[in-house]
């Protein structure tokens, strides 16, 4: 909550999401997602924003889609170990690394080659992702007159 507050006009907030739709998601996803994670979709069930790392852009699924993509992108069969949460508007996702210990650090995963080996690191953690956030920049309208 003190993120999402802290970041009014940076990021594009979702509502809420409901309980249903969490208890869901941690029950179909059969991972112990990240509090932050959680704590954020019950704040904002989704939405968009303009991050100062590599991809630049990113947007957070809602609870009721999660698992849903990551069974249509087939993520546990191109990509297993890693459990996709959102993505770049584009060419590619973001995802938790579940390889390893917690807590797992956010990837981002091109859709080609969806390898795990063409996944680069773009945050230690959910909560620092969300650090990352910056407002989006002003449209440069024409040229500077001279």
């Amino acid at each position: 909550e003190t993120f999402l507050s802290s970041c009014e006009g940076k990021w594009h907030r979702a509502a809420p999401a409901s309980s249903d739709s969490i208890a869901a998601l941690i029950e179909e996803s059969g991972l112990p997602l990240p509090d932050d994670y959680l704590g954020f979709l019950w704040q904002s069930n989704g939405g968009d924003g303009f991050l100062d790392v590599q991809p630049c852009y990113f947007r957070v699924w809602n609870a009721e889609i999660v698992v849903h993509y990551n069974l249509g992108y087939e993520m546990a069969e191109f990509v297993p170990g890693f459990f996709a949460f959102g993505d770049a508007g584009g060419g590619e996702f973001f995802a938790f690394d579940t390889r390893g210990t917690r807590p797992w650090p956010i990837v981002s995963i091109p859709c080609v080659p969806m390898e795990a080996e063409s996944a680069w690191s773009v945050a230690s953690s959910f909560s620092e992702l969300l650090e990352h956030i910056v407002p989006p920049e002003p449209p440069v309208i024409g040229s500077p007159v001279q």
